[in-house]
């Protein structure tokens, strides 16, 4: 591929970080992440200011159609990706902008479209993911969430668990069951949209292991769903969830967050003193820093090829999850360094003695999040197995 950027692309790209700076000011004490997101209302306040202040400059739709309101091209949306992890800046539901949007704009009817696209465009609206299940995560097929149609409308009952973000979201889209005796686990599933404010749809937390909220329990007792909010058709849920390709997988936002990070830490070290001596001096922590540096980059590169082909619709899945994969692991030997490098340290917050706001304290906690969420690190490595490599599956 070719790195070098248009004149365009490089006014655009600064654009995006010159805004994404300014919004950085305005950070809550303390933020750090998905988690500070949905874990105060201070946090989700900043996330709603971001969205609208995105909005404006319709930033939420780029890459969408015009007649939709977007505008832009793949690659646009991935600078915008670049900037906003950099400054580790919330304001994009990932679940709308990123998840939703593309799926009704590959499978959804035009009246779906002109009723949800706006709010998700507009960031006004937020959405949650009402997948998994106490005994389907992994094996999502595996889901019993029954949907029973009657007339215009579908009865829905069941559990939905792990729901990042439900106590905080307007609406959720949902795998439900409404053919139980489809001749294959993967049929007779539907994807659907409702309201959380539904009556008989009850969100209750899960906390992490610091008492942060950011997943919930979700419970539907005779929740009633209008027949039209099914994106796709009856029964064909499953295939609409394979059609989530359309949304920018380059993990460039989170690469660039640990950029961030890593010149944060260069820095930490070239102006801290332990026993007299610069721990920059120190060449067990000079070698560890300059080994994440080739990670990184490496990375960075990987993410800007992938971004490339699907640009140029050339994108095989697995390469998706290959650079997910790496994205996790990294980003937890990341936070393992600098809190290691911190000492105690890294486990204060809202401190002077606080070198990094509590930030590889938060992290250090919650990266163990990422080789689960999304589709399981095993599950990822499973893909590039049948799909890349063309191994056999395992019965």
């Amino acid at each position: 591929m070719d790195f070098k950027l248009t004149d365009e692309q490089v006014k655009l790209r600064k654009e995006f970080y010159d805004v994404c700076k300014d919004l950085e000011k305005r950070k809550p004490h303390g933020f750090a992440g998905l988690e500070s997101i949905y874990d105060t209302d201070e946090g989700w306040e900043y996330h709603l200011y971001c969205a609208r202040e995105y909005a404006k400059k319709g930033w939420i739709s780029i890459g969408w159609p015009p007649e939709y309101g977007g505008k832009g091209t793949i690659g646009d949306k991935v600078f915008f990706a670049e900037a906003r992890g950099y400054y580790d800046l919330p304001g994009i539901d990932i679940f709308g902008p990123e998840m939703l949007a593309p799926t009704l704009l590959g499978v959804g009817n035009e009246e779906l479209n002109k009723r949800f696209l706006p709010g998700i465009a507009s960031g006004e609206v937020q959405w949650c993911e009402l997948w998994s299940e106490p005994n389907a995560g992994s094996d999502l097929a595996s889901l019993t969430t029954s949907a029973v149609r009657k007339g215009n409308e579908y009865i829905i009952n069941g559990q939905k668990i792990w729901s990042t973000g439900a106590h905080r979201a307007h609406w959720a889209f949902a795998l439900v069951r409404t053919d139980p005796h489809a001749p294959k686990k993967q049929m007779g599933i539907t994807f659907i949209l409702f309201d959380m404010r539904t009556p008989g749809v009850t969100v209750k937390p899960l906390y992490y292991m610091d008492r942060a909220h950011v997943y919930n329990e979700v419970f539907l007792d005779d929740v009633h769903v209008p027949v039209e909010n099914v994106v796709g058709q009856e029964n064909e849920g499953w295939r609409v969830t394979q059609l989530l390709a359309g949304f920018e997988r380059s993990s460039l936002g989170a690469i660039m967050m640990m950029l961030r990070q890593l010149e944060e830490l260069v820095r930490y070290c070239n102006e801290t003193k332990v026993g007299g001596k610069l721990l920059a001096h120190d060449p067990l922590i000079r070698n560890r820093l300059a080994q994440m540096a080739c990670e990184i980059e490496a990375l960075r590169c990987l993410g800007y090829r992938i971004a490339d082909a699907q640009e140029r619709n050339e994108m095989a899945g697995f390469e998706a999850s290959g650079v997910h994969i790496l994205a996790s692991e990294l980003q937890e030997r990341l936070s393992w360094l600098g809190a290691d490098i911190l000492g105690p340290y890294g486990q204060v917050k809202r401190s002077r003695w606080s070198p990094f706001d509590g930030w590889y304290e938060k992290w250090y906690q919650q990266s163990f999040v990422l080789f689960i969420a999304m589709g399981t690190n095993e599950i990822q490595r499973n893909i590039i197995s049948w799909y890349g490599l063309g191994l056999p599956r395992m019965k």
